[in-house]
């Protein structure tokens, strides 16, 4: 599956440049969905051009950014997932090749291709079973472990009837591009917000008053150890969460 080119982009906008094209490619997708108005897929770009003024095609990525951020603070607001972003940064010439190859995206791609190109052009993994995950009832809590940026609460939301995001999930993120993941997670599934995603690492979760280890869930979810997770269930998770099921893909 295609996505936005970074191509040529220099060490100090990459962090930039990656958070952008990930958030641009999701804004068009929405679109596509008509989930919001046509913007960046409108023909031509023609309401940009014609009440642009002097502003140029980062001024238009920032604008976007800005208005998606009012209900999806993650992953639109930088300052919200902790990114080392800045948009204004970026060279002109560079958002405008990206806008003119939105028409060669494939905005209605299956769900489970988005969010895993998403998640490669992040540098995340995303080569892990999902096959393996349990059934999930409505009334059920799940936890899933920093890691993997939601994927595998996008698989069982997209996978398992009468399942949401807000109702049955907490989603741990231990970066930014964990975070930005999540954040494209919930659009993707509509959720309405992303209160339910949190900022949570390996090391932080060591200590026995963290949060997260003061709540119950019924299943505890994330990468295993020969996947990249960061856990292991004998050590940690089952001491963490004993009366919870602990599935690690």
């Amino acid at each position: 599956m295609k996505s936005l080119d970074l191509t040529g982009v220099t060490p100090d906008h990459q962090a930039t440049a990656t958070w952008a094209a990930v958030l641009l490619h999701a804004i068009a997708r929405e679109e596509a969905a008509a989930r919001l108005p046509p913007r960046v897929t409108e023909q031509g770009l023609a309401t940009w051009n014609r009440f642009k003024g002097r502003l140029n095609a980062t001024d238009f990525l920032d604008l976007l950014f800005e208005d998606a951020a009012v209900l999806h603070q993650v992953p639109f607001a930088a300052t919200a997932v902790e990114a080392p972003a800045r948009v204004g940064r970026l060279p002109s010439h560079l958002v405008e090749k990206w806008l003119k190859s939105v028409p060669q995206l494939d905005l209605t791609a299956a769900p489970a291709d988005y969010i895993t190109e998403q998640a490669r052009l992040l540098g995340l993994p995303f080569r892990m079973a999902r096959s393996d995950l349990h059934v999930v009832k409505p009334h059920q809590k799940v936890l899933e472990l920093p890691g993997s940026g939601g994927q595998l609460a996008h698989h069982l939301v997209t996978t398992q009837k009468d399942l949401t995001l807000q109702a049955n999930f907490t989603i741990a993120c231990g970066t930014w591009q964990e975070q930005t993941l999540a954040g494209v997670v919930a659009l993707a599934c509509g959720a309405p917000s992303g209160e339910y995603i949190v900022r949570a690492t390996a090391e932080t979760m060591k200590a026995i008053e963290h949060p997260l280890r003061q709540r119950a869930f019924d299943f505890v979810i994330g990468l295993a150890p020969d996947k990249g997770g960061q856990f292991k269930i004998e050590d940690q998770l089952a001491i963490w969460f004993p009366n919870a099921k602990i599935v690690l893909v």
